[in-house]
């Protein structure tokens, strides 16, 4: 399964828009934030037309992927990353998850972007206790100037 996560900034506009196919969830701090927040698209109320939306590529050709718009002032940030974080396991076979890499950002919110990236990577290791070999672990932290 393919999931993929498409997000663009317009500078002229100060907006980041975002579209999903199956993938986690964009995380994004306001620069007067403490704690970073998840850019979810908005839920959809009585789908009974049968179209399905945002689901991973591939799956059907009808499918619509929605676009998520978020207002980017300077020193907010982006982080991108792949599934391979949040499911990478523990000794005991339980994935890291959305939780733990959110309280893994917030807890290094001031931290500059190097930093930041090292302290989940860092993060994640402890937690895996090994190699990270079960799935590709990529991220991407961006922050608007």
């Amino acid at each position: 399964m393919t999931t993929a996560a498409v997000v663009a900034y317009y500078s002229e506009e100060s907006k980041a828009r975002i579209s999903y196919a199956g993938h986690p969830p964009v995380l994004y701090r306001r620069a007067s934030d403490k704690t970073w927040s998840y850019a979810r698209p908005p839920v959809r109320k009585g789908q009974s037309d049968g179209i399905l939306t945002n689901i991973p590529l591939a799956i059907d050709l009808d499918t619509l992927y929605e676009q998520l718009t978020i207002p980017m002032d300077s020193g907010d940030r982006l982080f991108v990353y792949t599934d391979g974080i949040i499911d990478a396991p523990s000794p005991k076979g339980e994935s890291f998850g959305l939780a733990r890499l959110k309280d893994t950002l917030d807890a290094n919110a001031g931290a500059h972007l190097p930093e930041l990236k090292s302290a989940v990577l860092k993060t994640l290791n402890q937690y895996t206790e090994k190699e990270l070999t079960h799935d590709d672990v990529t991220l991407i932290a961006l922050e608007i100037c």
